[in-house]
Order: C-alpha cells, then structure tokens, then sequence
C-alpha cells in the first residue's frame, strides 16, 4: 500500500499525467482545427458542385424555352397560345431531362417551381434523409430577362461530412496511441524526459500552424512518441488531401461527364462528315476550306481527352523501357507539334532502363515537349538529358524559348491555369500528377526570355543497369 502510495507520489507518475495529458489535449486541439478546416473546404466544394448542377439545370430549361419559342414563334401568339405550346410541349421535355439528369446524383436532392409548367413545388427527395439538416443551393429562371421561377438542390449534411468523421476516427486512434506511448515512455527514462518535452511541447505548437513539420529522430519511447505524432500528422494531411482530391475529381467527373455527352458526339460527326468531305473534294479548290475545320476538331478531341485523363485517372501499368529510346519517340511526336519552326531537338539521354507506366510517361513526356515547342518562337532549341542520382533518373528538359515570371512558375501545375490563348491549361497538371503517381519530383527554372528547364525525378524501380 504505501509503494503505491509512494508511486502516486513520484515525479514520474506525476510526469507520466501531465505529459498523457498534455499529448491528449495537444491532439485534441489540433484534430479539432484540422476537422473544422477540412469541413469548410468540403463545405466550399460541394456548394460549387451543387451550383454547377443547379446551373446546368437552369441552363437547358432556358434553352429548351428558347427551342420552343422559336419553333412556334411567340412573338405573334397570345399568352393563352403561348401557355398551351408551353403545356404541350416544354413541359414534357424539361419533365423527362429532369428526371433523367437526377438519376446521375443519387445522393442530391432535386426540386423546382416554374410556374410556366407547374403550379406547384415539384421536389424529388430522399425519405432517409428527410430531417437532415441540408445545404440548399437555389438558382432562378429567367426567360426574356425575367423571373419565371426557380430550380434548387439539396444534399444532406450528413453525406456532405461524412468523410470527416473517417479523419476524426483516424485522429482519435493515433492520439490514443500517443498517449500510450508517452505513458511508457516516462516510466522508463523520466530522468532525460524534461529536455526532450520541451522540445515536443515547441513541436506541437509548430505542427498547429504547419501540418508538414515533423520531429526529429529522438530514439526510445519518445522516440516513438515523436513518430506516431508524425505519422498523424502525415495521415491527417494524407486524408484532408485526399478528400479534397476526391471532392475535386467529383466535382470534375461531373463537368467532365457533361463535356462527353455534349461534344464528343456532335464533335466526332463534324470529323467524319469532314473527312468524306475531303476526301470528295480532294484536288478542288473548296478542298482547303475543309482543313481548318479538320484540324480544330481534332484540337477539340485533345481538349476533351485531357479533361477524361485528368478527371478519371488510372492505376499505374509498370513496365520496363530504356529512356533514350523512349525520349527518341517523344521528340518525334513533338517535331509534328514544331511544324513551321526551327527547332533543334537534341537527345543526350543516357541508356537507362527504367522501370514506369510507359503510356502515362509519353503522356507526362509529351505535355512537357508540347509546352516548350509553344514557348519558343521561330527558332529555338530543346535537349533532353538525364542522369542517375541514387534510386532516382533525373530527365531534364531545357529550351530556349520566352521562359516564365516569379508568378507563372507559381501556378503552372495547377490544373486550368494557362498563359495561352488557346488550350485547357491541364497539360502540366497532368504532368504533374504522374510524377507524383510514380513516387518522384518535379521541379522548373525560368527567366522571362531566357528559357525553361524541367527537371523530373522518378524511381528507377526493380531493374540493373550497367554502369
């Protein structure tokens, strides 16, 4: 009885409370701020998406009206005439798109009051979420610069947070662990514990405002303390990534679904109707009107392969391939791309075998090569050149062309940024996102009309090369 005593009394256990404690609160602290963050951003994002929804919605009702208006001419028919082609005929159609469009989010709610086609709300809801508490997103319907009603959409604050509660569970785990393992720790070696709180508790306050500061190697229990508050601080930024990342694509997948279904299949008419048409007049003169519009599809075509690419990313495929090889085909295509200009491509690749996804690699190759034939003007030049550091290839692409200022090369990997007139501004984002899929880096150097060089590094993988 009294040993206890004694121990209950001792600057160890005295220690070991206040440092579970401190763990605990600290965790505590900075899950709640790390949650309150995550659930403002998703917040923001899926009120965009429901907007975007809400829009489109709004958007095909309002064409639909036109349609209609101008088939049947209502500038000359009374309002009664008017009401009956309405009834008849815009009714039905906007009745059957919206039907058909809701099918696509089973997790949003839909609703809308258009007093030219109905008298009353017409809501489509889901009966398990009929209490939830909900983000409501309203958008009115104009025709002839006039309010006629409004469409709206609904998704319930459950389905909108339910990633949070993963992160909060994830949390909730790792400082649990934590305090554990400081438990375990000051029962140990409390006599070398003071130093080293200080230096936790100094950690902690920087990893409050900065989720990528990490603790040093301390070795034993703290040692491991200082590990598992790295690791989540890692999960929690992994997670809150990933949400975005997921919130994102969805939000992305959407508009990518609709630019498919609005433009790849009146797109690959145009193509084909053009090629017979080229075909046919092949040798006349009308033949040279047929090209402008052959080559703008096809541009279109990559415009809309880029938004599938991006927003509907793959797994990894690896293969083996040598580099120089490789780069060789890459300056091929991207001499089809310098049509008219003087360019010097130069391949100083050494012969290395790497170990990648060989088609995201071109694609990741290519953007790159695009981007440097568009920098440069007439006349310019392009190396290519890699070498081996460690585990890593490093593949350097260098031209000569009106390189980039302080804030282009802050924003050149984020996706529909572009400095042309011309183009989706998702090549280097894409670019950008293989890189990082294969476990590398990239990193550019620019001066405004000095030139660019991007530097990539990816794993060499599971292969031997010859020295």
């Amino acid at each position: 009885m009294n040993n206890l005593k004694r121990f209950f009394q001792s600057i160890r256990f005295q220690l070991t409370t206040v440092l579970v404690v401190f763990v605990v609160v600290s965790m505590v602290f900075i899950t709640s701020m790390v949650v309150r963050n995550v659930e403002n951003e998703i917040f923001n994002v899926e009120t965009k998406r429901l907007e975007i929804a809400a829009n489109q919605l709004v958007e095909r009702y309002q064409k639909m009206y036109d349609g209609v208006a101008w088939q049947y001419d209502f500038g000359h028919l009374t309002i009664d005439e008017q009401k009956l082609y309405i009834t008849n005929f815009l009714k039905p159609l906007f009745e059957e798109y919206f039907d058909e469009y809701r099918k696509n989010f089973p997790e949003l709610e839909f609703g809308y009051y258009i007093p030219p086609i109905n008298d009353e709300i017409v809501y489509m809801g889901l009966d398990q979420y009929k209490l939830d508490k909900k983000l409501t997103i309203i958008k009115y319907v104009t025709t002839k610069k006039m309010p006629e009603g409004y469409i709206f959409v609904d998704e319930p604050y459950s389905i909108i947070m339910g990633p949070v509660e993963d992160i909060k569970m994830e949390a909730n785990k790792v400082t649990v662990y934590s305090a554990i393992l400081a438990a375990i720790f000051i029962l140990l070696i409390s006599s070398m514990f003071t130093s080293k709180i200080v230096r936790i508790n100094r950690g902690l306050k920087v990893l409050e405002r900065n989720l990528d500061f990490r603790f040093p190697s301390f070795g034993g229990e703290i040692g491991a303390i200082a590990t598992s508050i790295n690791n989540m601080a890692a999960s929690l930024k992994r997670n809150i990534e990933e949400a975005q990342r997921n919130e994102s694509l969805r939000t992305l997948g959407m508009f990518t679904a609709g630019v498919v279904h609005e433009v790849r299949n009146p797109l690959t008419s145009i193509k084909g109707f053009a090629q017979i048409l080229e075909k046919k007049l092949q040798g006349k003169n009308e033949e040279k009107y047929v090209k402008p519009i052959l080559r703008e599809t096809y541009r279109l075509s990559k415009i809309v392969q880029d938004l599938l690419n991006y927003g509907r990313p793959s797994p990894l495929k690896k293969v083996k391939f040598n580099i120089s090889t490789f780069i060789d085909e890459i300056i091929s295509m991207g001499k089809q791309y310098a049509a008219g200009k003087e360019i010097e491509f130069i391949n100083n690749c050494q012969i290395e075998t790497i170990e990648a996804d060989e088609k995201k690699c071109k694609e990741l190759f290519l953007n790159l090569m695009i981007n440097s034939v568009q920098s440069i003007g007439e006349k310019g030049k392009i190396v290519v050149g890699s070498t081996r550091k460690e585990q890593f290839l490093e593949i350097s692409i260098r031209d000569t062309g009106a390189g980039m200022n302080k804030d282009q090369l802050e924003h050149i990997f984020v996706p529909f940024y572009t400095t042309k007139a011309e183009g989706t501004g998702l090549g280097l984002a894409i670019a950008y996102r293989v890189v990082k899929e294969h476990g590398g880096k990239i990193s550019v150097k620019s001066e405004n009309n000095k030139g660019t060089t991007f530097y990539i590094y990816l794993p060499i993988g599971d292969v031997k090369n010859e020295a």
